[in-house]
C-alpha cells in the first residue's frame, strides 16, 4: 500500500476559517480525482499535513498531480522515531550508499525529546556505525529525509510536485469558450485560482482530468462551487472570449447590461512561457 504526505501550500496562508474551508475541498476533490481513476484513498488532515493511503499507486499518484491545492508530495514508510530504527530503514531503502550523504529532519507537532538537529545528528551518527560514508550537509549524494514527529517518524522517498494553486471551485463559477489551445490554457489558469470551469463553446475535454465536475455529471452535482458551496452558482466571469462577444447578466433587451468579468490570464505572457504552460498541462 502507497502512503504519501501531502503538503497544501497556498491555502496554509489563510485565515483560520479559510484554510479549514479549503482543505476540505481538498480532501473531497482529491476523494473525486481518485474515484475517477478506480483508485480508493484513506485521507487524515493533520494541522498542515494531509495524509494519503491506497492501493493503487500510479492512478493515485496521477490523481495528486491533478488536484488544485496540492503542492509537494512526498511517498513515505512509517517508523519508529528512534534514530536507529531510522538509519536502518534508509540503509534498507538504499543498501549500497555511495559518496557523500547528510541527514534532513522536519520536526512536526509538540516538541519532544528530539528537535530536528539532534535527531538528524544522532540518525547520521547511527548510519556512520554501518557505513563508510562522508557527511555534506550542502550538497549530498544521498540525502535521507525525515519527518519527525511526537510518536512516530517517516521516512521520504522522492518528492514530487502537484499543481499547487487553490482549490477547485473555492473562487466561483466562470464560462469558459475553448476553441484553440490558447483558450485552454486561459481556462486552466483560472481554474489554479480557485474557478471553476463552465464550458460554453468549444471541447474542454482536455480539461477534465484536473476537475471531476468536467469529467462526470455526478460529481458536478457532488461538487459545491464558491465560497458557500453553492450547487448552481452564477457565474461572475468569462474568459476564452473576444470582449464584443462576451455574454452578459442581464438580457439584451433591459435598458441597463451589466457584462461579465472578462479575463485574459495570459495577457503579457511570452511565446516561450505559454509554451512551457502547455507542456505542464497537456504533457
Amino acid at each position: 500500500m502507497g502512503q504519501w504526505l501531502v503538503r497544501i501550500g497556498e491555502s496554509m496562508l489563510k485565515s483560520r476559517p479559510v484554510r479549514k474551508y479549503f482543505t476540505r475541498v481538498i480532501r473531497t476533490t482529491l476523494f473525486a480525482q481518485c474515484r475517477l481513476r478506480d483508485a480508493k484513498v484513506k485521507i487524515h488532515v493533520e494541522g498542515g499535513l494531509m495524509f494519503v493511503s491506497g492501493e493503487k499507486d500510479a492512478e493515485i499518484v496521477d490523481a495528486l498531480m491533478h488536484t488544485f491545492g496540492v503542492n509537494a508530495v512526498d511517498p513515505y514508510i512509517e517508523i519508529p522515531a528512534t534514530p536507529e530504527d531510522v538509519a536502518i530503514a534508509a540503509l534498507q531503502a538504499n543498501p549500497d550508499p555511495k559518496g557523500t550523504f547528510a541527514v534532513q529532519c522536519k520536526r512536526h507537532g509538540k516538541k519532544g525529546e528530539w528537535n530536528s538537529q539532534t535527531f538528524a545528528g544522532s540518525v547520521g551518527a547511527a548510519v556512520l556505525e554501518k557505513v563508510d560514508l562522508k557527511v555534506n550537509l550542502g550538497n549530498p549524494e544521498w540525502a535521507i529525509r525525515v519527518a519527525l514527529f511526537p510518536d512516530k517518524a517517516l521516512l521520504l522517498g522522492t518528492r514530487f510536485m502537484g499543481p499547487g494553486g487553490l482549490p477547485i471551485g473555492v473562487q466561483g463559477l466562470v464560462l469558459a469558450h475553448l476553441d484553440d489551445e490558447k483558450d485552454l490554457l486561459c481556462a486552466w489558469l483560472m481554474m489554479h485560482r480557485g474557478c471553476r470551469i463552465q464550458p460554453i463553446d468549444g471541447n474542454g475535454d482536455l480539461l477534465k482530468e484536473w476537475d471531476p465536475a468536467l469529467a462526470s455529471e455526478e460529481f458536478a452535482n457532488e461538487l459545491g462551487t464558491g465560497p458557500g458551496g453553492e450547487k448552481n452558482p452564477n457565474p461572475w466571469g468569462v474568459v476564452g472570449f473576444h470582449l464584443p462577444d462576451a455574454p452578459t447578466t442581464v438580457p439584451l433587451e433591459d435598458s441597463v447590461r451589466t457584462p461579465l468579468v472578462h479575463l485574459e490570464p495570459l495577457v503579457g505572457w511570452s511565446e516561450e512561457d505559454i509554451a512551457e504552460l502547455s507542456e505542464r498541462v497537456f504533457a
